[in-house]
């Protein structure tokens, strides 16, 4: 058995040595996928399904509609899908397309900057300052739907 084959996806996803937040959802969301911030609410933390490239800050752990409290990971390793091939130890953040081809996860590979804010988690990291680090692979993906641990928070 693969050491991905550990890290569940049929009841929910399994996290290891996590910081999770209960959060409130202002959009719907999909189990596995990542997560954005969304508007601020009194006493909660709301977030939506990602809806640009790079702009998540998490990953559901379960999915539901507008209203919903669900877990979401801000720090774990977590069981996500390659959108490309992605090397060992890349930093990774989400695919502009979420659920196109694969059912879960869409992290892509991202070069970080030079400019000093790549060592501060979800940090701006493109030219723009709008590419955001989810996490950092843990193994390698050679093709679009290949699984692969993610530490979503890490980063180099």
């Amino acid at each position: 058995m693969a050491i991905i084959d550990m890290w569940d996806t049929q009841e929910g996803y399994i996290c290891q040595g996590t910081d999770i937040g209960f959060c409130t959802l202002g959009t719907a969301v999909v189990a596995g996928e990542p997560v954005t911030f969304g508007t601020s609410a009194a006493n909660k933390i709301v977030v939506n399904m990602y809806a640009d490239f790079a702009d998540s800050v998490g990953v559901a752990m379960k999915g539901g509609v507008t209203g919903d409290t669900i877990p979401v990971v801000f720090y774990g390793v977590m069981k996500m899908c390659a959108h490309e091939a992605i090397t060992v130890g890349q930093c990774v953040s989400n695919s502009a397309t979420a659920g196109t081809t694969i059912t879960y996860g869409n992290v892509i590979p991202i070069a970080i900057n030079t400019g000093g804010t790549s060592d501060i988690l979800f940090a701006l990291v493109n030219a723009t300052g709008t590419q955001h680090i989810l996490g950092l692979a843990l193994q390698d993906a050679a093709t679009i739907g290949d699984e692969i641990l993610v530490l979503i928070g890490g980063q180099r």
